[in-house]
């Protein structure tokens, strides 16, 4: 009999223990929040799983603390524990500085980016990408914390939040806009704490790419188990994410971004791992990547689109079952 940790996780803790005993694993369950989970001797399971959560929003450096503290223990105690999320992609996780630095030095093809390091990096990025350009704050996930600047007091605005120089308009501006948002009050009232409210940097200047779909991939080991479209809702959008209104579609998807993808897994080492992809102007570039991903079940929104020509080898029906695949990969 297999033996698993399953560490208490906010998100799909139910689903992993379920799909772990229905596969008659031994699971052994323990909590970051108790020490005890120090004290436990690892090298008796088989593999471990933690589906984790962001804390104090996605954009805090501090979002990820058990993952890229806690896990990245564990991996350095016991290299061999097989776990999710990947110990080789958590370094990298939700950190698009870290993975812009290993994307360029290994020739991936990306869009065009300058990190603003410093004041002369502003003058610089204005040459190279011009206006409109995109601003991305070092954290985030689901297109949080990613501006679309359109002149050069908007950039010397961001820059300097992302400096700690809150004493100037552009920073009023920015946080008694904040200030207005319903979001910034759910977060006090229902989850008892404040969203993140600074920017961290460097910034990531990026150009500004045209597109009306993007595409994310998800990889375990060299082979793609499943890849969707997500495409414009309506003719103004700029961000594709589907929980900012997006539409999925799972239709043919080229070789070219499949063994771009497939490339990058290997590069990392990843045993899982999850990308997103821009499409323009047939090129495909990759906007970032992840050890972990949201999931949607087959068919469980009306506003999805399923077409025929889907070719993906594992079928919809088992890949979008996220908890099932995992757990059959360790196993």
């Amino acid at each position: 009999m297999k033996k698993a940790v399953l560490f208490k996780s906010e998100n799909r803790y139910d689903e992993f223990l379920a799909q772990l005993r229905s596969n008659n694993v031994e699971v052994v369950e323990l909590d970051f929040d108790d020490v005890s989970w120090l004290d436990f001797d690892y090298s008796t399971v088989d593999f471990l799983i933690y589906f984790a959560s962001f804390e104090y929003t996605s954009n805090s450096p501090f979002a990820l603390i058990r993952v890229q503290e806690n896990m990245h223990f564990l991996h350095k105690q016991y290299p061999k524990l097989k776990m999710f999320p990947d110990p080789h992609v958590t370094p990298y996780y939700s950190d698009k500085y870290r993975q812009f630095l290993f994307l360029q030095k290994n020739n991936f093809p990306i869009p065009k980016t300058i990190p603003l390091a410093s004041k002369a990096t502003i003058e610089f990025a204005e040459k190279e990408l011009g206006y409109p350009m995109i601003l991305k704050n070092r954290f985030g996930a689901g297109g949080d914390y990613v501006f679309r600047v359109e002149n050069r007091k908007q950039l010397v605005e961001y820059y300097r939040l992302s400096t700690a120089d809150l004493a100037n308009l552009g920073g009023l501006k920015f946080y008694g806009k904040m200030l207005t948002k319903k979001i910034f009050y759910y977060h006090i009232l229902k989850e008892k704490k404040m969203a993140f409210p600074f920017i961290s940097p460097p910034l990531l200047a990026q150009e500004f790419i045209e597109h009306d779909s993007d595409l994310k991939v998800v990889v375990n080991g060299e082979q793609v188990i499943e890849a969707h479209w997500r495409r414009k809702a309506q003719g103004d959008m700029w961000k594709m994410n589907i929980d900012g209104g997006g539409i999925g579609e799972w239709s043919h998807v080229p070789n070219e971004p499949m063994e771009s993808c497939i490339k990058l897994s290997k590069a990392l080492g990843a045993s899982w791992l999850n990308i997103d992809i821009m499409h323009s102007k047939g090129n495909y570039l990759i906007s970032e990547f992840s050890p972990v991903w949201h999931h949607y079940a087959y068919k469980e929104k009306e506003n999805f689109v399923y077409k025929d020509d889907y070719n993906i080898e594992m079928p919809l029906q088992e890949s979008l079952q996220l908890e099932k695949i995992i757990v059959e990969s360790f196993l």
